[in-house]
């Protein structure tokens, strides 16, 4: 198991690329997943040349560090046809950026839109169709989270989707800041978690708020809110601040045998405190450290068949 630092922490805050990687190796980290707009880049066809890809790989190795995966993500799921063919332009060059950099794992969202899910579901995996064998034929892998606001935003829903393709070129992400989402407000970690089990190889941590509690976010105006029209969660970065259980989140984990496979990710994913960056980033580590590295699994892991009598 890896352990990542997320650079979207870093979005607008005037850091240079090199101060960003420099904080993430001050926190203790080993590994990053680069996100920004200009590199890797998002939504938009990726911008950065050839050499100034180079140049990321080589500030990023000068820091310390390894790339784990690329977060980025592109319009793969858009009822528009003409968008959605682009987002396939998009991934490919997105693929070239990786193996310049000798990565082979990606991370990513459904995509949003909440109108229309069934033809979002179908737009997504008539690109799924055209990326998962090429993913494969290059060894490379996508992991794929549902974010609140996306097409899907329900646990099952999402992995459903990588559960129909079962390939090794695609795995689930599971985001524990959007725990609260991914049923409705119930938090079900245990059931949420192993429902996935056979394909999830990456864990997003932060803490967040439960969004059906009265006043943890005050949204204006309130009746957006109060009606779902707004979605609002939280990556706090200092985990135990939120309502996130992460004994139940370790244990779960554990039983899975998450933290004894060679290529899972545990990625420290805050967002809105970049000036707690190494405090947070450095107590985020430890805790994932204390908690799943040498930890071993606590008990026999359930049949691979499990999530599919889970619902």
């Amino acid at each position: 198991m890896k352990i990542a630092f997320d650079g979207s922490a870093f979005w607008e805050t005037g850091m240079t690329y090199e101060e960003q990687y420099d904080t993430v190796a001050r926190a203790g980290y080993e590994y990053i997943n680069p996100y920004n707009a200009d590199f890797p880049g998002f939504w938009k066809r990726p911008k950065a040349t050839n050499d100034e890809v180079k140049w990321h790989k080589k500030a990023i190795a000068d820091a310390g560090l390894k790339i784990a995966s690329l977060t980025t993500g592109f319009r793969w799921a858009d009822p528009d046809e003409f968008v959605r063919e682009y987002a396939i332009d998009c991934w490919k060059r997105m693929i070239e950026i990786a193996e310049i950099l000798d990565v082979k794992v990606f991370n990513t969202e459904l995509g949003p839109g909440r109108d229309n899910p069934e033809l979002r579901e179908a737009k997504l995996m008539r690109s799924l169709d055209v990326l998962v064998p090429l993913l494969e034929s290059k060894g490379m892998r996508l992991d794929v989270q549902a974010h609140p606001d996306d097409f899907y935003e329900h646990n099952n829903d999402a992995y459903d989707i990588i559960r129909y393709y079962d390939s090794p070129a695609l795995a689930y992400l599971y985001s524990i800041p959007h725990t609260f989402h991914y049923d409705g407000g119930k938090g079900d970690i245990e059931k949420n978690l192993k429902y996935t089990r056979k394909h999830l190889k990456h864990v997003l941590f932060a803490d967040t708020y439960d969004y059906t509690k009265l006043f943890r976010y005050n949204v204006n105006p309130s009746p957006l809110y109060a009606n779902g029209s707004v979605r609002c969660h939280a990556h706090i970065g200092h985990l135990g601040e939120g309502d996130v259980d992460f004994d139940r989140i370790f244990k779960t984990l554990r039983e899975m045998g998450f933290n004894e496979q060679d290529d899972t990710i545990a990625t420290f994913n805050p967002l809105g405190f970049p000036e707690r960056a190494i405090e947070d980033g450095a107590y985020t580590r430890k805790m994932i450290e204390d908690n799943l590295v040498n930890v071993p699994s606590i008990t026999e892991p359930e049949p691979e068949s499990y999530g599919f009598f889970a619902r």
